[in-house]
């Protein structure tokens, strides 16, 4: 089988195309055929080596010294192919989507545990959609649902709209919850941000949020960009700030003590219920969510894919296509 393979750290050159042994998967586990893999920060990080994990985190999960995802691609999408013989859930011919903690996603075929965040992909998307709203989708429902707890009703603004995790916070604050919803993003992505349901758009190159008067329950800084202190006078009484910047403690460390003893709160952790992918798929075949795909790169032109994401300037999420 085909697949990228990043044996060193070190910039998106390292990422090679390579033939691999084709996998078998184990009792419990389900071999797929993938067909798809979006990116996100931490396919970054994993390749780069960059320092954004810590002790125990950095040693299981990105590596000291090499990289211990050898085969990169965490979000993926495509075919069951076989199942171990003690797996009773998923059958071949089951077309899934979910996320590999394992990485292995940018290759032909990869094995992952049948319990693990797996689901079935939705009726009314391709591969490559499918891919693209797992790294967005679910650490949105875990700052929305799960953190903010938002309510119909409640105005929420969203910092990073246009991103990978913020066109689909909008959707689900907008279309789901019913909330009231402001999107902060470039001049650029204004009309889009808008079309996927947001209230009221800011550019944030013509003005700062935090300081024009507005207040919202929840603001979620789905790029990490801001902080708590910067953003507290932009909150309600008990309004909530969450960032996606979990893995910058030092940043934040103060801040959520301080939090502690005011009716304001930061909150951080967004890596989410992977059981979410069953009620995102029930959202998606209803048509209240769909996918924003800012461009698809063949698996061979991984190295682009990865160059474009370090812009920071996508639209939605970048797709490996796997053919």
């Amino acid at each position: 089988m085909k697949g990228i393979v990043c044996e060193n750290f070190g910039p998106p050159e390292v990422l090679k195309i390579k033939d691999l042994e084709k996998p078998t998967p184990k009792e419990n586990e389900v071999l797929i055929r993938n067909y798809a893999s979006a990116m996100q920060a931490m396919d970054i990080t994993f390749r780069s080596g960059r320092k954004v994990l810590s002790g125990i985190d950095r040693i299981f999960m990105s590596g000291i010294r090499k990289p211990r995802v050898k085969i990169p691609g965490l979000d993926f999408s495509g075919e069951i192919v076989s199942v171990g013989n003690k797996v009773t859930n998923y059958k071949k011919g089951d077309q899934v989507y979910g996320l590999s903690k394992k990485g292995g996603a940018c290759a032909e075929y990869m094995t992952i545990s049948a319990n693990a965040e797996l689901a079935i992909k939705p009726s009314n998307m391709s591969f490559q959609e499918a891919a693209s709203v797992v790294g967005g989708a679910i650490p949105a429902l875990a700052a929305l649902k799960d953190l903010a707890k938002i309510k119909p009703g409640q105005t929420i603004l969203i910092n990073g709209a246009s991103g990978g995790i913020g066109t689909l916070a909008v959707q689900i604050a907008k279309h789901v919850y019913e909330t009231e919803v402001t999107g902060v993003c470039g001049t650029s992505n204004l009309s889009m941000v808008k079309d996927l349901g947001a209230d009221y758009v800011i550019d944030y190159r013509e003005e700062d949020f935090t300081k024009n008067g507005q207040v919202y329950d929840t603001i979620f800084d789905a790029v990490g960009k801001s902080t708590f202190s910067k953003c507290k006078n932009s909150l309600t009484e008990k309004g909530v700030y969450i960032t996606v910047d979990f893995y910058n403690p030092k940043k934040h460390l103060l801040q959520m003590i301080t939090s502690k003893f005011t009716n304001k709160k930061i909150k951080s952790g967004m890596l989410g219920n992977f059981d979410d992918l069953n009620l995102l798929r029930e959202w998606i075949e209803k048509g209240k969510i769909k996918s924003v795909i800012d461009k698809v790169y063949p698996l061979h032109q991984i190295a682009d894919a990865h160059r474009h994401y370090e812009t920071g300037h996508a639209k939605g999420r970048i797709v490996v296509a796997i053919e």
